[in-house]
């Protein structure tokens, strides 16, 4: 069982009135919660760092109430508190609870284990990092770039605790090309081997589950990417896609125009 180290950076009264999802049941709702009667303070962030049942310390910011909540995974090789800014943030938390960390090898999280890892060691960090802040039931996931490959395979694993999937610029990669490329684990941060994870998502059987699916897409972010992220069209029956116009960055770019396609999930 992995501790919480929390610096809580928000009253204790908040503290106290316990901002986690206590949700543990396996149906699927996208309705979302937001308490009427929310006070100004319950949208300041609360922020700290997780033990991992490794020893590692994860960190991590949380801000809002409601359900479902969103965990949101940040691109490839960069940290979740540092990298979603409150312009994408903070109109998601006005309706519920968000919460974002830095995955091992990025922001202000310890290194990761010096030894080749894929996309289900990042999962498995996830499932910790879920359970800790009251994420392990059904949860919208959502995830930027490489971050939506994460949130793709974390939810195949585990499709009974997703309530919502959201791919933001995710791209279905061809390990062949990632391989001429020269991709090799010890040359990014996280130790990821993206070559290996690739193949992992490529053979993976869809659809895999019966959650809704949203899939963002740039207009200028780069060739074939719209037909190339419309593969993740079959990962449920409840899938859409929607282009936006701008670059790979669209949570920078045109933040409100993705925080209401996101929020038309849990509507």
């Amino acid at each position: 069982m992995t501790r919480v180290l929390l610096r809580i950076l928000i009253a204790l009264p908040l503290a106290l009135s316990g901002c986690g999802d206590d949700s543990t049941g396996e149906s699927q709702t996208t309705t979302a919660s937001a308490d009427p009667t929310i006070t100004p303070n319950a949208l300041e962030p609360e922020e700290g760092d997780l033990s991992l049942g490794s020893g590692a310390s994860v960190h991590y910011r949380c801000v809002g109430q409601g359900t479902p909540a969103i965990l949101l995974e940040a691109g490839t090789d960069s940290g979740g508190t540092d990298s979603l800014g409150p312009s994408f943030i903070d109109p998601l938390a006005e309706a519920t609870r968000v919460c974002t960390y830095d995955r091992l090898g990025t922001g202000l999280s310890d290194e990761p284990p010096n030894r080749k890892r894929t996309i289900d060691d990042l999962c498995d960090v996830q499932d910790e990092v879920r359970e800790e802040l009251g994420l392990g039931g059904p949860s919208v996931l959502a995830g930027q770039s490489g971050g939506a490959n994460l949130v793709i395979w974390c939810a195949s694993r585990r499709p009974g605790s997703v309530a919502a999937l959201v791919s933001i610029e995710g791209y279905h990669d061809d390990p062949a090309d990632l391989a001429a490329e020269g991709f090799h684990w010890r040359d990014n941060p996280e130790h990821v081997d993206y070559v290996e994870s690739s193949v992992i998502l490529d053979e993976m059987s869809t659809p895999i589950g019966r959650f809704p699916v949203l899939v963002v897409t740039a207009t200028e972010a780069g060739p074939r990417g719209i037909k190339n992220q419309k593969y993740w069209l079959a990962l449920s029956a409840e899938s859409r896609q929607v282009v936006l116009q701008g670059g790979h960055d669209l949570h920078e770019e045109v933040p409100e125009e993705v925080v209401a396609e996101i929020l038309q999930e849990l509507s």
